[in-house]
């Protein structure tokens, strides 16, 4: 299985790259700082790794190029890269910030995934990191861009799957968990090697989960 990770040099990301090589799939992995790729280094080949900054179209176009070099076609394509923004509440509401977490979250899945359309054919999936937090069913609050850009996020979720799943295409938004990275924090509860080995299994049953919005558990969420 070919498969694709964005921001797969950390985190998330990363545990999918580790999991996904040792069941032996072909992985390749986007990275935008040059600087933290050594643990990526360690589990896929160096040519595997990929330069890409998600809110440049130039640099996405230019990612496909490289992966269309390598493989005709993805089974697996993973939209991970993200980030949080700003955890502030309103008084501190930012325009910049929110401008950044919109285009990485929101707008960086979108044209990676119609970049590497002509990648895609019956089987493959498209998976959304999306976050319990973008659900409007939600009642926490705060972290305005995030929460914003992941609301996004899962309409891009279903438009792509109503323009893709005739082709034979699942697209799924998952919800990885509070998850125990440089993002989610030490005192989050959930392991990387649990979230990422939870959505793994609910990708291998494939059980009717195109358009929806999912957890690591195989729960499907409130949009």
């Amino acid at each position: 299985m070919n498969c694709f990770i964005t921001g797969g040099n950390r985190g998330i990301g990363l545990e999918f790259a580790k999991q996904l090589s040792e069941k032996g799939h072909h992985v390749l992995a986007g990275f935008r700082n040059p600087k933290s790729t050594d643990k990526l280094k360690k589990i896929i080949p160096n040519e595997n790794l990929l330069h890409l900054n998600v809110i440049d179209e130039k640099s996405i176009i230019d990612t496909v190029t490289e992966i269309k070099s390598r493989v005709n076609h993805l089974d697996l394509l993973i939209n991970n890269a993200g980030i949080i923004g700003s955890r502030d509440g309103l008084k501190k509401v930012e325009m910049d910030d929110h401008l950044d977490t919109f285009q990485t979250n929101t707008l960086g899945p979108l044209f990676v995934t119609k970049h590497c359309r002509s990648l895609l054919g019956k089987g493959s999936t498209v998976v959304n990191i999306s976050s319990l937090m973008g659900s409007i069913d939600d009642s926490s609050g705060g972290s305005y861009s995030y929460r914003i850009s992941k609301a996004a996020l899962n309409m891009v979720t279903k438009n792509l799957h109503q323009d893709l799943n005739n082709k034979g295409i699942t697209v799924i938004a998952f919800h990885p968990g509070w998850v125990r990275t440089r993002m989610g924090t030490p005192i989050a509860p959930v392991s990387k090697k649990r979230s990422v080995s939870g959505m793994l299994k609910v990708l291998e049953e494939q059980i009717d989960i195109s358009g929806k919005f999912i957890n690591f558990k195989g729960e499907e969420l409130p949009w």
